[in-house]
Formats: structure tokens, sequence, C-alpha cells
């Protein structure tokens, strides 16, 4: 199994996210790390910060393909060696006992598996949707895929590749792999995985923006889209701002 760590400048994060993949090792035989460095530092560097975590199963490779995290993915996707891969991004953590659980929903038939996650700041769980297909634009409109989260099968992958997209590019893959034949999804609830948020965009128009982009070269047309963008704008205020202020005011009243 590999798991694909995009790199840019998360040098003070990148030890904790390896360390949480080595610490769900026991759920495979075979488990190695790829370390696809998209910014500035070294690969010296970064395996100072790792201290060759997993005795020589992290490869810290530059990417020499599209900049940003979908060409970064690309990098890792084309050195990838198991039959299961998974992605992290290197300032997101695992929880113990992710792989375990998405492990058994391979071994039960599925070929696309995501867990819940949680922000690093507040409570606020965020589960994927029950079910998935093509038809209904269902990547779309249900969204709650964690990039993190995502585990998938050699067979699904074949020849799919991340667009060179700045934001949304997730997204956009996780859409076309549903048009696969080979496509079965398996959702679990369970919150696995520690999403950062100070890594992504402040700015949410740039992100819905970059998703009307994607929206585009899927050739979703007009109504569909006007959904899809209005859904976004609305489960973003209660997923970033209803959501963890309720929290808040709940936590206040118990204590």
């Amino acid at each position: 199994m590999t798991v694909v760590v995009p790199f840019h400048k998360e040098i003070a994060l990148i030890a904790r996210a390896v360390n949480s993949v080595f610490a769900n090792a026991n759920a495979v035989d075979d488990l190695s790390v790829v370390i696809c460095n998209d910014g500035p530092f070294q690969e010296a560097e970064i395996y100072a910060q790792l201290g060759r975590e997993g005795g020589g199963r992290v490869r810290v490779v530059p990417n020499v393909g599209s900049k940003g995290p979908g060409g970064a993915r690309n990098i890792g996707l084309d050195m990838a060696d198991g039959e299961l891969i998974a992605f992290l991004d290197a300032d997101d953590f695992w929880l113990p006992g992710k792989l375990a659980v998405q492990v058994a929903a391979v071994r039960a038939g599925a070929t696309f598996v995501a867990t819940g996650y949680t922000f690093d700041k507040g409570r606020v769980v965020i589960r994927p949707p029950v079910s998935l297909s093509d038809g209904q634009h269902d990547v779309f409109l249900k969204r709650g895929l964690g990039t993190s989260t995502i585990l998938i099968t050699r067979e699904l992958l074949g020849s799919h590749r991340f667009r060179n997209i700045r934001f949304a590019q997730d997204i956009d893959f996780w859409h076309r792999l549903t048009k696969s034949p080979d496509f079965r999804f398996l959702s679990i609830s369970t919150p696995l995985v520690v999403y950062s948020t100070g890594g992504s965009t402040k700015n949410k128009w740039v992100q819905l923006n970059y998703l009307n982009k994607v929206l585009s070269l899927n050739e979703v047309s007009f109504v569909p889209r006007c959904r899809v963008l209005s859904s976004y704008v609305m489960a973003g205020v209660a997923n970033h701002y209803l959501r963890p202020f309720l929290c808040g005011l709940r936590n206040r009243a118990s204590g």
C-alpha cells in the first residue's frame, strides 16, 4: 500500500503526518509513504524532520510535473507500488484505526472508501455521503469527501490522474472516478482524520470560482451548476461559521 503526501512548506507538520500513517501500519503488510516535494525545502531537510521514520519506507521525491497539489499527487500516483493508494495532506493527520476499517471495506468489495473527519479547531465533524453515483452530480452536491480520508484501489485508479487546477482539483478527480465501471463506494461516518484549517485559502470566493471552473470542465449544465454553487455556499457557511458557533455555545453551557 502507498500513501501519497503532497508537500509544499509544511516542514513543522510533516513528521506528525507521517507518524500518523505508521501508527496505522498494522492494518497492511506493506506500507510506504511517498512525499511529493513541491516546495522550497530540500530532501535532506524533510528527512531530518522525519528521522528516517518507517525504516526506509518513506521516499521524498521532487515534483517535476505541474506545480500545485494535483501535480504533486500525480508524481506520487506514478510511483505508487501497492494495490491500495491513500491520500494524506502534509498538514493533516490520521487517527488510529483509519486504515483498518478501510482495508476491511476493500476486502468487502469497495474500491473507493471515505471516512469522516474533524477540523483541527473545534468539534465540527464532516461525514462523507452515504452513497455516491455519477448520474446526479453527487460528488459536487453532496461533497464531504476530505482528501486525506480517501483510500482507493489500483483497479479504480487505472490511468486517472489529477488535473492541473489550483483548487477543487480533488473534487474533480473524485467526480471522474465515479464514472468508472470499477467505482464501488463505501462511506465510513466515523471521523478518523483531523483536517488542518491553516492550509486552506481564507478566500472562499476563490474556491467558489475554481469549483465553477471544475463544473465547466465536466460540462455540468446551467441548472445543476446553480444548485451545486448555491449548495456549496450554504454548506461553507454552516461548516465554517454556524456549526463551530453552535458547538461553542454548547461547550460553554456544559462548562
